[in-house]
């Protein structure tokens, strides 16, 4: 009976024993515990990938937008080809569109406007020649209104014009052809009427310039956002992986642990 009590009493020793070595100490705890926040700052640090920032690309370009990886060369081109500023705008780069946007409007409204203005000052030099002068111009082309700016009347073209230059046309004195200025002063003020109506059609054409240099200056700077835009995206989906090997003999399920980042 003494031997199963002593056998039974050793058993009960082992076990507590067992239990105890099983239970992790304070210090094992303290180490475990400074182990996992040492391993969670070094993840912390290491998982946060450098990302490119706003001003690597533009100011004003919608990054979110840049990052999908579907801006097109092509698309940013034609689109500022039909409306400077569009590729801009296609590409992300808002703040650069509304530049594009706004010449292309004031070059279309100073043409609108020059055009406006040079044609009634055309009429004016109709009816000017026509009350001061006699003259039907109507349908006329701008060499006829430079003979009746430059002639007193037409006897005068046929005589002395007509000696300088032997292919001009004789011009039958008609209802068709005729002027006679009154005065040397009507003559002139006919005269400053036609140049007045002359340079508002070439500002006219100026603006007509400007809106295609803006728009071959839009499609050049489009395609160029456009192609730093995808190398960007190049870089960051094309960079190296990289990885973390780490050893941790206190932790209970991950004493080895192998982590790869990706850029994806």
């Amino acid at each position: 009976m003494r031997y199963f009590t002593a056998i039974a009493l050793v058993l009960l020793l082992a076990s507590s024993a067992a239990a105890v070595e099983l239970k992790p100490t304070p210090i094992q705890s303290q180490m475990h515990q400074a182990a996992l926040f040492a391993q969670q700052d070094d993840f912390d640090d290491f998982d946060q990938p450098a990302q490119p920032t706003r001003s690597e690309f533009q100011e004003s370009v919608d990054w979110g937008k840049a990052r999908t990886g579907k801006v097109s060369t092509l698309k940013a081109a034609v689109y500022s080809m039909l409306l400077p500023g569009m590729g801009e705008y296609y590409v992300g780069n808002r703040g650069k569109a509304k530049y594009f946007f706004g010449v292309e409007a004031a070059a279309w409204i100073g043409f609108i406007a020059y055009r406006t203005y040079g044609g009634w000052k055309k009429d004016d030099v109709i009816d000017y020649a026509a009350v001061h002068a006699n003259a039907s111009l109507e349908g006329k082309d701008d060499e006829f209104l430079d003979f009746v700016g430059f002639y007193d009347d037409i006897d005068q073209y046929n005589s002395f014009g007509r000696v300088f230059d032997d292919e001009r046309p004789y011009l039958e004195d008609n209802a068709d052809n005729h002027w006679r200025w009154q005065s040397d002063d009507d003559q002139a003020a006919y005269r400053h009427l036609k140049n007045q109506s002359r340079e508002a059609y070439r500002r006219a054409n100026f603006m007509i310039g400007l809106a295609v240099v803006n728009r071959i200056m839009s499609v050049i700077d489009a395609v160029r956002d456009a192609r730093r835009s995808r190398s960007l995206i190049d870089q960051d989906f094309t960079a190296a992986p990289r990885y973390k090997f780490e050893i941790d003999p206190l932790s209970r399920r991950d004493q080895v642990r192998f982590t790869l980042f990706t850029n994806f």
